[in-house]
């Protein structure tokens, strides 16, 4: 029992003297260094993109030309526009076209 075990042993450590050192591919470091590089600077860019800095500034400029063109948008139009809109659409409509509305009053 004792030998079979004995040469059970001596087989798992002789199975490891013909193992050789593994080698990696020709300009492997080479390579993955420049992956890795490729890979942090990707990163660097992404944050740059999505610091809140740019965020808040962008967000800024979207509402401003929001509220630009709403005040222009609002400040041309006059009351006989709404009128004759309210008309065309009660003559659409045939909406009793006797009432007239008055608007901005």
């Amino acid at each position: 029992m004792k030998n079979e075990k004995n040469r059970q042993i001596e087989e798992i450590i002789g199975s490891l003297d013909n193992i050789q050192k593994a080698t990696a591919p020709d300009f492997f470091y080479t390579r993955l260094k420049a992956r890795m590089e490729n890979e942090l600077l990707s990163k660097r860019r992404k944050s740059l993109v999505l610091r809140p800095v740019y965020i808040l500034s962008i967000l800024l400029l979207v509402l401003t030309i929001n509220a630009v063109a709403i005040i222009k948008g609002s400040s041309s139009q006059s009351a006989t526009t709404d009128t004759d809109t309210m008309q065309s659409i009660a003559a659409e409509y045939k909406i009793n076209s006797n009432l007239t509305y008055e608007i901005n009053q």
